[in-house]
Formats: structure tokens, sequence, C-alpha cells
């Protein structure tokens, strides 16, 4: 009796223990499948975001969220760009802008696309250079393995165009610049190459900025500061760097007729319009880029913007707003918040 109660009770366990095994299994296979039917956007999307922190090095931090499709209004968006438009050609045609040829040096023409972008460094350059790539054929597994170069990828697919090239592109295209606040690039640039310099070429000139502005009794301190980086860019306004080149130097808005100017304030909205509008969406998912109001060190924006201007002079205030007064006029930007900061 006891023997036959013992097998009784072992194979009770022993069938509980085989439907555990099998709900296990079930489980498991259930979960499997339901990963491989997720939507390939979404590991797209955590790729690209990835890739997207190595293209990049923005004052701010920078999270792309990427989004199926959505119903946008693009009415809203088209009115503003339109307005951004005529703004800057009633500001060119006032002839305030000296008479520049397109630098079609800095443009990037893709023929397949019909879509023509004038770079401007230190305005989501990194990304829209990583964008091209991908229009250009490259691979989004090949670009975040390779050590080359972006820009070398870049013109091996899309050489530096003529005058005339470019000339001959602009009708049948959408063309297009990416704008920022003027001074918020420019304090970009300083901390990026200054600030935290990692080539040799920004090295060698953050010594010469050092020994040029500072005094030799204490220039075993560090880098330039950010007054001595201000004092270098006005008195070098001739040959600026490429980094913190006026726009309208660099990109001629007032020689080339664009179709699109996007800011970096409302980059989402923008781009994403470019995107939809040029049938893309399968090789750049459309993504709202959303600028974080706060720094790699931990400080708002704002916050940032106040401990570098707000130890300029306002002598040194007026240089930089004289080279960058374009800049503010075509693109709408305000300057008098700088000179609010300067101490009385």
């Amino acid at each position: 009796m006891r023997s036959s109660t013992f097998s009784a009770g072992r194979c009770a366990r022993s069938s509980s223990l085989a439907k555990f095994t099998l709900f296990v299994l079930l489980t498991g296979a259930y979960c499997y499948l339901s990963y491989l039917s997720m939507p390939a956007r979404a590991t797209a999307s955590h790729r690209a975001a990835n890739t997207e922190r190595r293209y990049s090095n923005h004052t701010t931090k920078t999270v792309i969220h990427h989004t199926t499709e959505q119903a946008y209004d693009w009415s809203e968006v088209e009115m503003r760009l339109a307005e951004r438009k005529d703004r800057l050609q009633n500001i060119c045609m006032s002839g305030i802008v000296p008479d520049m040829k397109p630098n079609a040096w800095e443009f990037v023409i893709d023929a397949k696309h019909d879509l023509i972008w004038g770079n401007i460094f230190k305005a989501a350059s990194s990304s829209w250079m990583y964008n091209f790539n991908l229009l250009g054929g490259y691979p989004d597994s090949y670009l975040r393995m390779v050590k080359k170069n972006p820009i070398t990828l870049l013109r091996a697919r899309f050489p530096r165009p003529t005058v005339h090239q470019l000339q001959t592109s602009l009708p049948s295209s959408l063309s297009f610049l990416i704008v920022r606040d003027p001074f918020h690039r420019l304090l970009s640039a300083y901390r990026d190459k200054l600030e935290t310099v990692h080539s040799p070429y920004y090295r060698q000139l953050a010594k010469v900025i050092v020994a040029r502005y500072r005094a030799k009794s204490s220039r075993y301190k560090g880098g330039p500061t950010f007054a001595e980086f201000a004092s270098y860019v006005a008195d070098s306004r001739k040959s600026p760097d490429e980094h913190w080149a006026p726009f309208y130097k660099f990109c001629t808005p007032c020689a080339v007729n664009f179709t699109v100017i996007a800011k970096l304030e409302t980059l989402g909205r923008d781009q994403n319009y470019i995107i939809h509008r040029q049938k893309l969406e399968r090789i750049l998912t459309p993504n709202r880029l959303q600028v974080q109001n706060r720094s790699q060190g931990g400080l708002h924006t704002k916050d940032l913007i106040k401990k570098y201007y707000s130890k300029l002079n306002r002598t040194l205030m007026d240089r930089l707003v004289d080279i960058y007064r374009l800049d503010f006029e075509l693109f709408d930007y305000s300057t008098q918040k700088y000179y609010d900061l300067l101490k009385p």
C-alpha cells in the first residue's frame, strides 16, 4: 500500500513537472516568434541613434526620437519655411549683403534624389553627413564600423561641385541649409575645438591664441579662455575657420535660392519635411531631433551661454556682433540677450 501511494505521488510530480516544462517551452517559443515579428524600423532606429552619437559632437547632447510617418500638418511647416525664405530674400535684395558667387565647394549634390545641401559646420552637419552617406549607398552597418572620416566617404560618392554644376542642378532639386543661433554655434565651436582639444591642428591653434592674448607669466595655465578665443575671432575675421565662419560667407545664401531654410531649433519638423517632400522615408527614417537644453557638463544651455558670454566686455561683444550681424539679421536671431548678460 505504501509503495502504491509513493508511486502515485511520484507520477503526479512527474506530470506536474512535464506540464511546467511544456509551459516554459511554449512561452519561450511565443516570445521568440514575437521578437522576429517586431518591425524592422524599431531595430533600425536604435542603430541610428547609436550612430548619431558617434557622428555628432555638439555642445548640447542630442536625442534622436525616430517615429513612423505621422499625419503632420505640412501646411504649417511650409508657412514657417516661406516666412524664413521671404525674410532672407528681402534682406538680400536690400543691398546690405555683399555680392558673392556661390561657395559651391561646400555643397553636396545628390542627383539621384534631387537633393542639394549647403553644409554649415556646427549646425547638424554630422547628422546630415551620415544621412547623405546613407543616400550614397553606404550600408548603416558599414558606417557604424568604418574608421574613415565621414567627409572622405561623403566626397567619394558626392564630389565637390563647380559653380556651374551647382547652378545647373538647383532648378530641379530641393536645396536646403541648416542654421542655428550664431553665438550658440560660436560657443559650440570653442568648446568642441579648443576647450577640449583633440586634433593636432587645434592644439597648435590653442597655443597660438594663448601666446597672442595671455601674459607670459600665466601662459602655463591651460588652453585659451572663451574671451581669448573671442578676441582671436574678432582679430582674424578676414580668414575665419570653417567651424565659425559666418553663414552668409560660408553657404552664400544670397547667391543660392534655397528651397528650405531649416533651423537647429526646429530641426525635427524641418528635416521631416525634407524627407517627406523627397520621399526618402525608406532610406532616412523620419525622426524628431530634440536638442536637450543640457550640456555635456550638466549645465542647461541658458546657463552655459551666461557662463561664457558674461565674461566678455562690451567692446569685444560689439566686435563679435559686427562679424555675425548679417547672420543674425538674415535668419532672424536676436543679439539683445547677449548684451543683457554683460556686467554694468
